[in-house]
């Protein structure tokens, strides 16, 4: 795996080497660019699980502090095996609940009022990041799965791609205009640079999808 400095060195190579731009620039642009390719698709790679137990309660509500890092829920109410039909018409997005993991469906935040009162229903209150239940649940623990969004990588940092994949921020970043306006030899290749951005982008979703087996 390489370091957010290796990569960076690496750029520096592919555009010969840009001295306009100081070390914590090329680390900007570099992070600016592993955050679009981690934010265009649900890779596998950022998916991952919180737990705990409710807060709040009476008139407060039940609800979930989302985690610091969380970007989406991810589907986690499907079966492997595709003869097995959906439970019912909800989105396969839930909240577990207790020891048993009883789902709790997940509903649009504009939906909320048809569900107020009823067990069995959460949505997402993005603007205080909570995750509320329109019911008072008897079970108080939780489980359910998410996208993260990934951190910001500084010099010793890895990103989280898998390293065979990694040089798609490379061509990232030497594509971005910023670099194309200071460097010759990253204008000479841009659509070179582009056209190996979007090749690594297709190898890897072409990789997520097989690891997806239904």
């Amino acid at each position: 795996m390489s370091t957010a400095t290796e990569l960076i060195t690496t750029f520096e190579l592919q555009v010969s080497d840009i001295t306009e731009l100081s070390t914590s620039e090329e680390l900007l642009i570099l992070n600016r660019i592993n955050q679009r390719v981690c934010a265009q698709r649900s890779w596998e790679f950022l998916k991952t699980s919180a737990s705990g137990t409710l807060a709040g309660s009476g008139a407060d509500g039940s609800y979930i502090t989302i985690p610091a890092d969380f970007s989406s829920f991810s589907e986690n109410y499907l079966y492997t095996d595709n003869t097995v039909s959906a439970q019912n018409n909800a989105a396969p997005k839930v909240i577990f609940m207790g020891a048993n993991y009883s789902p709790f469906f997940l509903v649009n935040y504009s939906d909320r009022r048809q569900y107020l009162g009823t067990t069995g229903y959460a949505f997402l209150d993005l603007a205080n990041d909570k995750i509320v239940f329109t019911g008072t649940p008897e079970l108080r623990t939780y489980d359910f799965d998410y996208i993260k969004t990934p951190p910001i990588l500084t010099a010793g940092d890895t990103p989280p791609m898998p390293a065979r994949f990694q040089d798609i921020l490379v061509y990232g970043m030497a594509a971005e205009d910023s670099i194309l306006q200071l460097s010759p030899k990253a204008t000479s290749y841009a659509n070179e640079n582009r056209a190996m951005y979007e090749q690594y982008m297709l190898d890897m979703a072409y990789w997520n999808a097989q690891l997806q087996l239904n």
